[in-house]
């Protein structure tokens, strides 16, 4: 993008998980909020470029990339349900439209912002 001179936007996809301390997964957890840190770092060091960065933190996905693996998944949904005050786990199609607006010139403007899309989840 340096390079090209013209500018661009970089969308980070982090996780609800970054902005508590309450996965049992750790290194998910530590992972996600690097994450964070990575896109204030481009946001500022690279925004001179005319390059922005932003991060979508989803909370919990209704359809994981391992749910037909996963021991209990119907328990999984109940878990959820009871964590989000929206009393559901999200669809991806929730998410998406998030992080096709921080791609584009609509969102000109918006650079070093964390969002987060996860049904009131953070709030609970």
């Amino acid at each position: 993008m340096v390079e090209q001179g013209t500018g661009g936007a970089v969308v980070i996809v982090a996780s609800v998980t970054a902005f508590s301390g309450k996965s049992a997964n750790v290194s998910y957890m530590s992972g996600k909020h690097g994450l964070l840190g990575l896109n204030r770092y481009v946001a500022v060091h690279y925004a001179r470029y005319g390059i922005r960065c932003n991060a979508v933190c989803p909370g919990a996905l209704e359809r994981t990339p391992n749910h037909d693996i996963h021991p209990d998944a119907a328990g999984r949904a109940e878990r959820i349900a009871a964590q989000v005050p929206l009393g559901r786990a999200a669809r991806p199609d929730e998410i998406a439209p998030l992080i096709t607006f921080l791609a584009t010139d609509d969102a000109s403007y918006c650079t070093g912002a964390s969002y987060l899309v996860d049904g009131g989840m953070s709030v609970a």
